[in-house]
């Protein structure tokens, strides 16, 4: 653990007891939504009642916010309305099979992103380009979600393996030959992130950074600039976390500029 983290690893704690602590440090009330997709009508569909609804159904007409979503396995949201603070998990349930038998794993995930958002560890503000401000968050609050996950004796690696198994599968599959779409290209380096900082022992490991600079070679210098400069910080101090987010929107925007053409 990092320096500047308090507090030595504890017993495991049940997923319950953090959401307590989430919502009694945030003021808030944290709420996890299934989202179902109707594939023959083609829309999303969410509990008919919880606590907050209103909020996630006007989440659910923005045409951007639901591009991201059907292609994450879920997302984190903050939002006050007038029932007050409410801190969404949503769990896209159309890729549910994608971490079957790791629903624990990719909630402890989560509440680690709501955790960091009540402990004053914010991620950028929505910009116009999609994506750019969720992914970057990622890649910074990453490296602390597992920190802290593992200090409360969650197995949260358990779900970013898996996840780095299936790009790993993607890349080594000659079928895969379109071209990554900006999202794509922004998820690849936060994939690279995790296997470079979150993977030491991950038998894979090696073969998925030797890969990716096979088929991502426009990526490849982006990835280890990002690698290098947060690797060095201490991201448990704000000015180091601030300067981390900082850094990796601006390297993300400067990746979206590039001339497409990368493929997997």
């Amino acid at each position: 653990m990092r320096a500047g983290r308090p507090g030595p690893p504890g017993d495991p704690l049940s997923l319950a007891q953090w959401q307590r602590e989430i919502e009694q440090a945030g003021g808030g009330r944290l709420v996890v939504v299934r989202v179902e997709t109707d594939r023959a009508e083609n829309v999303l569909r969410i509990p008919a009642e919880f606590p907050g609804r209103g909020l996630v159904r006007n989440f659910l007409l923005d045409d951007s916010f639901v591009a991201q979503l059907v292609r994450a396995h879920a997302l984190s949201l903050n939002a006050t309305g007038e029932d007050g603070l409410f801190h969404f998990i949503l769990l896209n349930m159309a890729l549910a099979v994608d971490w079957e038998g790791l629903e624990d794993s990719l909630l402890a995930h989560e509440f680690g992103h709501a955790w960091l958002h009540v402990q004053g560890y914010r991620s950028a503000t929505r910009l116009d380009t999609p994506c750019l401000a969720t992914i970057a968050g990622d890649i910074v609050q990453h490296v602390l979600i597992r920190e802290e996950a593992g200090r409360r004796g969650f197995s949260a690696g358990a779900y970013s393996r898996r996840n780095l198994e299936s790009w790993l599968d993607a890349m080594e599959s000659p079928s895969h030959t379109a071209p990554l779409d900006p999202c794509r290209r922004l998820q690849a380096l936060s994939m690279w992130m995790d296997a470079a900082l979150g993977e030491p022992d991950w038998p894979r490991r090696s073969r998925f950074l030797a890969l990716f600079d096979s088929r991502y070679a426009a990526l490849s210098d982006p990835a280890r600039r990002l690698e290098s400069f947060i690797a060095g910080l201490n991201l448990w101090d704000r000015t180091h976390y601030e300067a981390a987010l900082h850094f990796t929107l601006q390297l993300l925007a400067g990746v979206l500029s590039q001339t497409p053409g990368i493929r997997l």
